[in-house]
């Protein structure tokens, strides 16, 4: 086992690098648009163009890998993921935002394919599960350190430089590896139709879940200034939600195993609904009930995507890696419009974030039980609960059960493609 870790180390410790200044630039940027006076409008438009370049990035990325190679694309990415960054801490104009942020979404996009691509080629079934686990929790520990940087002392353009070293230096391990290089990254079909015929609910789960959670992504710093939380503050109001979201998803996940899904995720957002009322009446009174109610916002909306995932891929006869990058694209065209819808809220109030969020969960968490009272959903392609952070649909690669494994499920499914 040893050597398994070995043979992939060089890979997260780049993720782990990379991640670091990845969380940090996250969290700068809103607040470096709030310092220019810009309005959270605007700041909600550079998020969408994070989210859409994301989006372009996971269609375009593997056609290059194919024409000149893992390592150089690697390369390339990283290197115009820290040139975009730098460009806002030279420029103060929104088109030049527009362009950096749309081209870190893309860069980032690449990256995780890139690497998710190499620790699937690195890994085997019976090491998999271990890799993804600590891939998962590694993906979240770095964010949550590149967060919580915010709070060192050090100004704007100094936290960029830190930002950008950071995301250079994660070039050096994979630039230095010794480990084979994989093969290109497939192309993976977009079977919409398919999914959608097989699990209306997995449809509209991932795309509130991009809706509701991109307003956090991109506009959870501004979120925190409303409540005038200092920076060290604001690190913790963000790092604490990605906590209570990596704490409850494999527990809801697991739930999920034995209940039907679509109750588990009408549960799961009537709650988040809760929550965020909750929070528009009490948040005012402490920073350490904020923080509470913001560990319950990322665990009730966070495990949304994966849950989603997890439903769609038990209605329909498509691989996971096909049904994976519906639900993930669906996913990121939610994310692309909420910043924009919940910047409008927040302009309007400063619980805009959690205004939007009770709206749009509560309204999602009513249809599913109606569709749970009407229609029947047994799940003739049942595979337990994918338990992955939300980054390409490589990582759906690294997941996909092995139909030689002697698993009857995945041998049914096979036998049903």
């Amino acid at each position: 086992m040893f050597n398994v870790f070995i043979s992939v180390s060089a890979l997260l410790l780049s993720v782990f690098i990379l991640l670091v200044g990845h969380g940090l630039q996250l969290t700068l940027a809103p607040l470096m648009a709030l310092d220019l006076g810009w309005s959270t409008s605007l700041i909600g438009y550079t998020g969408s163009a994070y989210f859409l370049g994301f989006v372009i990035g996971c269609l375009t990325v593997p056609r290059l890998v194919s024409r000149v190679g893992h390592v150089r694309v690697f390369t390339v990415l990283a290197a115009s993921a820290t040139s975009a960054l730098l460009l806002l801490g030279l420029f103060d104009r929104f088109e030049v935002w527009m362009v950096a942020r749309l081209t870190t979404g893309w860069a980032m996009a690449g990256i995780y394919m890139v690497i998710e691509s190499w620790l699937n080629e690195r890994t085997t079934m019976e090491n998999r599960g271990l890799i993804l686990s600590v891939y998962t929790t590694l993906t979240l520990a770095s964010m949550c350190f590149g967060q919580l940087l915010i709070g060192v002392g050090l100004e704007n353009l100094q936290l960029i430089l830190l930002a950008a070293i950071l995301l250079s230096l994660g070039m050096i391990p994979v630039g230095l590896t010794s480990s084979p290089v994989p093969t290109p990254i497939p192309k993976v079909g977009f079977q919409l139709k398919e999914v959608y015929k097989g699990a209306h609910i997995a449809v509209g789960g991932a795309i509130v879940g991009g809706l509701v959670t991109s307003g956090f992504w991109v506009l959870g710093p501004i979120v925190a200034a409303g409540y005038n939380l200092t920076p060290g503050q604001v690190g913790i109001f963000l790092s604490v939600t990605l906590l209570g979201g990596a704490l409850t998803q494999l527990p809801v996940g697991r739930l999920s195993d034995h209940y039907d899904r679509r109750l588990v995720l009408a549960s799961l957002t009537g709650t988040g609904a809760v929550v965020c009322l909750l929070a528009i009446w009490f948040s005012n009174t402490d920073p350490l009930l904020l923080y509470l109610f913001m560990f319950l916002f990322g665990g009730t909306t966070f495990p949304i995507y994966a849950i989603s995932l997890a439903h769609a891929n038990d209605h329909t006869s498509l691989p996971l890696i096909e049904t994976g990058s519906v639900v993930l694209m669906l996913h990121s065209l939610g994310s692309v419009i909420g910043p924009v819808v919940i910047a409008l809220f927040i302009q309007s109030d400063k619980a805009g974030l959690f205004i939007f969020s009770a709206l749009a969960l509560l309204a999602f968490s009513v249809w599913s039980v109606w569709r749970l009272m009407t229609h029947k959903a047994p799940r003739h392609h049942f595979e337990p609960f994918p338990d992955m952070p939300k980054t390409t649909h490589e990582i759906m690669a690294i997941h996909e059960p092995d139909p030689e494994a002697g698993n009857d499920n995945a041998v049914e499914k096979k036998s049903d493609d």
